[in-house]
């Protein structure tokens, strides 16, 4: 899964929409990366882009310590919430809106103890980032979906959530069945 770390800036910049750079970039300036740990569609992203096309719609990143996020909540409203989907450390989420003209983007943060995350670090729009790993990921997506069946959640199911976590969870698999196979070939990479 070990990709150069520039050689996917240009992809970056092309497949990242606009608001989602900003956005990225906002936190870029106002968070030191080496405390946050991205997760969620971020990871998602920096662990499939180079076999499929992942698009990014929010931020999610796990933190140890709300100290370090200050530079950040010190600028966008920060408001708490129950964490419904992700266990944390104290069962909050924060969330943050970064605005950029008329559209805006969930900026959510999760405290976490990084204690018991596998995670590796990779080039995201030419910076270096830390994110959970591939294995970490396909672990989390393919446990998600029994989770989140009608028959579990009952009046709490939202079919969008299982399809997620089916879709993600399958790609997953694919990537790592066909490395087992010496199949990976077959796919074509998103390399520029």
């Amino acid at each position: 899964m070990n990709i150069e770390n520039a050689s996917f800036l240009e992809y970056d910049k092309k497949n990242i929409r606009s608001l989602q750079q900003m956005a990225l970039e906002f936190v870029f300036n106002n968070v030191n990366l080496s405390k946050i740990v991205f997760c969620g569609g971020i990871a998602d992203y920096l662990n499939l882009r180079e076999y499929y096309d992942i698009t990014i719609n929010d931020i999610d990143f796990l933190f140890e310590n709300e100290l370090d996020l200050k530079p950040m909540t010190n600028k966008l409203a920060t408001r708490r919430y129950s964490s419904q989907f992700y266990k944390t450390k104290n069962g909050e989420a924060l969330v943050n809106i970064f605005n950029a003209g008329e559209g805006s983007i969930n900026i959510d943060s999760f405290p976490s103890d990084f204690s018991n995350l596998t995670y590796t670090q990779s080039s995201l729009l030419g910076k270096m980032v830390w994110h959970v790993s591939f294995e970490f990921s396909k672990k989390n997506h393919n446990n998600e979906i029994h989770l989140n069946t009608s028959k579990v959640r009952g009046s709490n199911y939202q079919w969008k959530r299982l399809y997620k976590h089916s879709k993600k969870a399958s790609l997953y698999n694919n990537v790592t069945f066909l490395e087992e196979k010496n199949l990976i070939h077959t796919i074509k990479k998103n390399i520029l």
